[in-house]
């Protein structure tokens, strides 16, 4: 990923009301925004009413914290976003939906077949994070907005820089969360010793687990692949979490191998405490649980008070 420059106007100077980010010498612009303040932002913001692409964001009531983020496009953002919010009752109801992300360019070059381009772009992208559930129940052909070379070149663009806006008003929906496998081992070899990295190597083990986490660049707790969660749960396992291992295993990032879960990849958990749970199958205290070779816990070591990180765990 490379650096990038982000601009943030705040409407109403309230970092969590009407927002409007943009790159640096980039047309593009992402408005951010509650739900019931769509009249508002049409006033605001005339822009609105030109082709791009939105995302409805939410949570599903039955399923405690499965996030959900519909995409769409529209050659009128601003009226198809009128009609998705009266349309309370019928068949496709927007009722999860509580915060938006519109994305437009401002030199009012984008047509439709640009907007549904990028909408397909960005549906695929999110499809591959478990964390995010799509209730699109169309999704995009492949030839989705079918553009000539540099068109898409500039539409590509266009995707990245939203993938970024997106992240920095506060939603991970376009975040990868999976890393690529490396060769696959036997169970009965044990986990594999792989070169050191930056980060220190963290071991959680047990009666059937035995999994390692390192600390990803933007301070998230990465599963190394290969890792092996424990089978069955207890009583205790947050429901996040059961959702999360079922989504996990749907998607292949887990997978059914033996007496045990197989990361298949390695994955990337918010906090410490989540990457525990995942693998115990139980609520966890990640902070303790999670230690260094030396013994010291995660906690010892963000506190500064483990001196030897060796990459090597004691018998």
């Amino acid at each position: 990923m490379k650096p990038r420059s982000i601009n943030i106007f705040l409407l109403d100077g309230d970092p969590n009301g009407i927002r409007v980010a943009q790159m640096s010498m980039s047309t593009i612009q992402a408005i951010a925004f509650r739900r019931n303040q769509l009249r508002r932002v049409r006033e605001a913001f005339p822009e609105i009413e030109r082709p791009g692409v939105y995302i409805l964001i939410g949570t599903d009531d039955n399923e405690t914290d499965q996030q959900l983020a519909y995409i769409g496009e529209s050659e009128g953002i601003g009226g198809r976003l009128s009609t998705h919010n009266s349309n309370e009752n019928g068949r496709d109801a927007k009722g999860f939906w509580t915060d938006t992300v519109v994305l437009i360019s401002k030199d009012e070059n984008l047509t439709k077949s640009h907007a549904r381009y990028v909408e397909a772009c960005l549906i695929r992208s999110a499809g591959s994070n478990p964390r995010w559930t799509l209730p699109n129940t169309r999704m995009p052909s492949n030839d989705a907005g079918k553009l000539p070379l540099p068109d898409r070149a500039a539409m590509d663009e266009f995707v990245d820089q939203t993938k970024t806006l997106v992240g920095a008003l506060g939603w991970d929906v376009f975040r990868e969360m999976r890393g690529r496998a490396p060769q696959m081992v036997p169970l009965e070899a044990g986990l594999p010793q792989l070169e050191p990295s930056e980060s220190p190597r963290f071991f959680f083990r047990g009666e059937g687990f035995a999994a390692e986490m390192e600390i990803g660049s933007s301070g998230d707790f990465i599963v190394q692949a290969n890792s092996r969660a424990r089978l069955r749960t207890t009583s205790t396992i947050p429901k996040g979490t059961i959702n999360l291992r079922s989504n996990l295993l749907e998607k292949g990032v887990l997978c059914e191998e033996g007496n045990f879960l197989l990361f298949t990849s390695n994955y990337s958990f918010s906090s410490v405490s989540a990457a525990a749970a995942a693998v115990i199958g139980a609520s966890a205290n990640g902070r303790i649980l999670w230690k260094l070779p030396d013994g010291s816990t995660y906690a010892d070591w963000e506190s500064g008070l483990s001196e030897n990180h060796t990459t090597e765990p004691t018998k």
